[in-house]
């Protein structure tokens, strides 16, 4: 049974699929049945689907994201680039803050004079409620022995980002948070890259959540 869910690693076959590869190993005793495949295919996805959920709190919750660095940049001042590659569609890290109203986000914003950074993110919960991420205060109030986290550090491009804020929810948390991936029930707005990243790429995150 594994090696034929192997076989269709990257997502779900349809029935006539799975059966049109019975029918090519020619097995007349004992073969599984379409049904049990898929039904073993759902489960195993949702074992890998647990563990990356469980890896990315913990990453969260520890804030050791890994192959990312912050450097100086003589333009921007700070920036985030890669240690190591990433695939399309990886977990980078969080934009970390509490989740405050949008109504607090925009007193905040006015709050900030020109030309200084934010650090707020905006964003639509899974009801369309319109919430915000305030990282504004460094160090945080849950990992006061960090200078800053990675993801108040990426910068915003329209023209060539390589990060993606996904809205993502957790089964087992109700607290939200959010994140950046690869192109975030609790929720967790992550970053997801566009494309695959090599070692030594600036990140750039886009503005519209998915």
């Amino acid at each position: 049974m594994d090696v034929i869910i192997a076989h269709y690693k990257h997502e779900k076959p349809t029935p006539s699929q799975v059966q049109s590869y019975l029918n090519r190993q020619g097995w007349l005793k004992q073969a599984p049945t379409v049904e049990d495949i898929l039904l073993h295919w759902e489960a195993s996805e949702k074992l890998k689907s647990d563990a990356t959920d469980r890896r990315i709190q913990r990453l969260i919750n520890t804030q050791q994201w890994p192959g990312l660095a912050v450097v100086d940049d003589p333009v921007k001042g700070e920036k985030v680039v890669t240690l190591q590659d990433f695939k399309k569609g990886d977990y980078i890290c969080d934009y970390h803050g509490p989740v405050i109203s949008a109504k607090e986000g925009e007193r905040l914003m006015r709050s900030v004079e020109q030309n200084e950074m934010g650090y707020l993110f905006f964003f639509l919960d899974r009801g369309n409620k319109i919430l915000c991420i305030d990282a504004q205060n460094v160090p945080c109030s849950c990992h006061s022995d960090l200078p800053t986290t990675y993801g108040r550090k990426i910068n915003h491009s329209c023209k060539r980002p390589n990060l993606r804020p996904t809205v993502k929810y957790f089964s087992n948390d109700n607290r939200p948070y959010m994140c950046t991936n690869f192109g975030m029930q609790d929720f967790a707005l992550f970053g997801t890259s566009f494309k695959n990243l090599n070692r030594l790429n600036t990140l750039y995150n886009s503005s519209i959540p998915k």
